[in-house]
């Protein structure tokens, strides 16, 4: 019995694993963490690109006052006709045009590509395009550099395609068309708890300073003037320099609500579609720049009442015959156009094309 003990015990031991035993702290496994070195970082963006915490980075920044060399500040100024607000609904109006940098592609330094530093309606960085930006308003950094504003988003703070002073300078804000009269905006910064200031110019120089106090900077507050000279410029700073921000910045007169030189009263489309082409069913193949036509209106708003009127006696049965109408309207007032060379023939031409295979009436069954 113990030959054969001997030989099962010879078996079961050369039919075991072999296996390796790992050092004591083993460093297995172990990845090497890579730190920041937050004087290596000179912007918000660059921190956040970093992935670091945009509070931490302000906090390791030295504070300034930036406002030795201001004009003097105060909340409410009775003088050279301004008058703010800090509530939406005490403005005296509030659909004017907007811009709220929703035709961005994403987040990143707003004029990036663009030669200019300047983001404006021609802008053509990586993220804007032409046209994505209102006509008549310009913003810029002080810093003078392709990296002096940034977009960002947060959706934790409900911060949604904001436009930020990148660096410790001035957000300037330009208005272009000379009819401007009341601006309103969401005032932000990168830093919480602290007041930022809005110096209004006009054509005859500094016209006053507002505040508001930021307890939350990321979501902002409601800041609004208007002014009897016409605003050309607003200079935002923080009390700790720069790094001001805005979104939904609303300008324009508001007894021209869309700032095309026609007066409400006087305006046959006081809100005229003041897109840069024409566009006719979604076809703008033509590249026909939308002017104004007469009266406060623009080609698209006399499109527009073409489409509206057409639209209004579609009954789901009669699309080809109102179809030939639009057809026929249409060209009546390309005519008139081109009568008063406000386009070419072929750019008639061009027009009815798109006008041919777009499905007018829209609500046409699909």
């Amino acid at each position: 019995m113990s030959f054969w003990l001997l030989i099962t015990v010879a078996i079961f031991t050369s039919c075991e694993k072999e296996t390796t035993t790992l050092p004591e702290n083993s460093q297995l496994n172990v990845q090497e963490t890579k730190t920041v070195d937050l004087k290596d970082i000179k912007s918000v963006g660059e921190a956040i690109l970093a992935g670091v915490d945009i509070q931490t980075y302000l906090n390791s920044i030295p504070k300034r006052e930036n406002t030795a060399s201001r004009p003097a500040l105060s909340r409410i100024t009775e003088n050279n006709g301004l008058n703010f607000f800090f509530n939406a609904e005490d403005m005296p109006c509030g659909d004017l045009p907007t811009e709220s940098f929703d035709d961005a592609d994403y987040d990143w330094y707003a004029t990036y590509g663009d030669d200019s530093n300047i983001l404006d309606e021609n802008t053509d960085s990586y993220i804007f395009s032409p046209g994505d930006i209102l006509p008549g308003i310009s913003f810029e950094s002080a810093l003078g550099e392709w990296y002096g504003l940034y977009l960002w988003t947060d959706e934790y703070y409900n911060v949604d395609k904001a436009l930020f002073e990148n660096n410790d300078e001035d957000l300037i804000i330009n208005f272009t068309n000379n009819n401007v009269t009341s601006v309103s905006m969401n005032v932000k910064s990168w830093y919480w708890d602290l007041n930022i200031y809005m110096d209004v110019y006009g054509d005859s120089g500094y016209l006053g300073t507002s505040s508001v106090y930021l307890d939350n900077g990321y979501e902002g507050e409601y800041w609004g003037v208007t002014s009897v000279e016409p605003i050309t410029k607003i200079v935002m700073y923080t009390s700790y320099g720069g790094y001001a921000g805005v979104d939904n910045v609303s300008f324009g007169n508001c007894n021209d609500l869309d700032g095309d030189g026609v007066l409400n009263e006087n305006d046959a489309h006081p809100n005229s579609d003041l897109r840069a082409t024409v566009n006719i069913g979604g076809c703008d193949y033509p590249n026909i720049d939308n002017v104004l036509v007469k009266n406060g209106s623009t080609m698209m708003d006399q499109i527009n009442d073409l489409v509206a009127q057409i639209n209004a006696q579609y009954n789901g049965e009669n699309y080809t015959y109102l179809h030939k109408m639009f057809m026929t309207k249409l060209a009546g007032i390309t005519y008139s156009w081109r009568t008063a060379r406000l386009i070419t023939t072929r750019e008639r031409s061009a027009i009815s094309s798109c006008a041919w295979i777009a499905q007018i009436p829209y609500n046409m069954e699909s």
